[in-house]
């Protein structure tokens, strides 16, 4: 469960199933918000992060990429050396951005 805050500063639960995205066989809660802000969130470039949270906004917000997977592609897309990409539909283009980002 992770605290966040909304326009007037109150603390809002948001339990894991409920975060932009997320798709997980991780069965902790807690493990997987440690893994976000310890090593996802610290390495998230800055456009990304903004993206992140207008998606996360919107009432689909679930059909978004989620942070770590979006890492994970950047991470695949360099192992591979891949020189281009094609991305067939998009939502509000976080993994897009994600793809562009990883690109030489």
């Amino acid at each position: 469960v992770k605290a966040q805050t909304t326009q007037a500063e109150e603390p809002v639960k948001v339990v894991r199933h409920q975060e932009v995205g997320h798709k997980s066989l991780l069965q902790s809660d807690a493990l997987y918000q440690y893994i976000l802000e310890t090593s996802v969130y610290p390495r998230e470039p800055e456009p990304m992060k903004e993206l992140r949270e207008v998606t996360a906004k919107h009432p689909w917000n679930l059909m978004t990429t989620s942070a770590d997977e979006g890492q994970f592609l950047g991470l695949l897309l360099k192992l591979i050396n891949a020189k281009n990409t094609m991305e067939i539909g998009v939502y509000t283009g976080y993994s897009l951005l994600s793809t562009a980002l990883a690109l030489p």
